[in-house]
């Protein structure tokens, strides 16, 4: 959950984005099965509904339907993306492509086998009275992101290039994950975040802002569903299972969003108050729109094309530490045969 998560601060401001970054305990929870295939999921932060196709899929019985015994475990606070992954101690975890990306880069064995968020979540944010109207207004303005590292300032990268913009024209400031006090205080004229929770996060903090949107054609991949291709290769079917299971709750969620709130509760023992039910509400209505993308049904299928548009990208940054070949660290192979539809198979 860069899976990302890509992956700080979430309802409260303590996690800035799925799949960016680990900051919780590693509790883990198993489900029932009917004699189905043990499963671990990792996820890599705090719990919260931007999980809850998971928690859905689990609680449902919809991991039990397909095959397979779910354990879900979130990640410790010092723990890295994939540790837990290639430790063998998960078999498949929420987190952003382009941390799988640059993992791979590392020659580590890496392979996303489905698509989580279908749209990819970062935007800018600026206050509602600003002048920034455009990505191209950018120019001489200060950005703030926590770090020139990670999903938020790849996602300011890309935001530049597709302005037309080069280094010297911006200032990109680091500022940790005080997006929303920068913004309050003046301190930066705007700051990259994601939709489906900092700007969620400003308004109901009673800030007003706009969002600028990405160009759609951002060469960036955020959540996916992460694997290794040694436990995709030996377990074929239960890498099937999960993705066509979680993709199934989210437009199972997407048809009836209380299913996620009440699956949620059970990890987030926060949602007790009007408040955090209010918040909760407001993040998974920001995130149904980028599990289902804007074909309103989620498929599990990936752009792969996008996903060597990333490589790309990320080698242009500096960001890769070694060669990485597209083809070999996104597949559509587990995708349920007749929902797998990319223009690069």
């Amino acid at each position: 959950m860069n899976v990302s998560q890509s992956l700080r601060v979430l309802a409260l401001g303590a996690c800035a984005s799925l799949a960016l970054t680990a900051c919780a305990g590693g509790a883990a929870t198993q489900s029932g099965s009917k004699d189905g295939s043990h499963v671990t999921i990792g996820l890599t932060y705090i719990p919260n509904v931007q999980f809850a196709p998971v928690y859905v899929a689990d609680a449902q019985g919809t991991y039990n339907d397909a095959g397979i015994s779910a354990t879900i475990r979130h990640h410790g606070s010092h723990e890295g993306f994939f540790t837990a992954l290639l430790a063998g101690e998960e078999d498949v975890v929420i987190a952003s492509g382009d941390e799988a990306a640059v993992a791979a880069s590392q020659g580590l064995d890496i392979v996303s086998i489905g698509q989580y968020y279908a749209t990819y979540p970062g935007t800018v944010i600026v206050p509602e009275s600003s002048d920034i109207t455009t990505l191209a207004d950018l120019k001489g303005k200060t950005v703030g992101i926590p770090g020139e590292h990670g999903a938020n300032y790849y996602a300011t990268r890309s935001a530049m290039q597709s302005a037309g913009l080069a280094e010297a024209d911006v200032t990109i400031a680091p500022i940790g994950y005080t997006q929303q006090a920068a913004i309050a205080s003046g301190q930066v004229d705007a700051v990259v975040g994601f939709t489906n929770n900092d700007a969620v996060q400003m308004r109901l903090a009673g800030l007003e802002i706009r969002e600028i949107a990405l160009d759609p054609s951002t060469p960036l991949v955020s959540a996916s569903i992460i694997t290794t291709h040694k436990w995709a290769e030996e377990h074929p079917e239960q890498a099937r299972a999960v993705v066509k299971a979680t993709t199934d709750a989210m437009n199972a969620i997407a048809a009836d969003p209380q299913i996620a709130i009440d699956a949620t509760k059970k990890w987030d023992d926060s949602l007790v108050s009007e408040d955090s039910l209010a918040a909760a509400n407001a993040v998974l209505a920001a995130t149904v729109p980028l599990w289902v993308g804007e074909s309103g049904q989620a498929s599990g299928a990936q752009d792969l094309n996008k996903w060597a548009q990333m490589v790309t990208f990320l080698g242009t940054l500096g960001e890769l530490e070694g060669s990485v070949d597209p083809a070999m660290i996104a597949t559509n192979d587990y995708v349920t045969q007749g929902e797998a539809q990319s223009s690069a198979s």
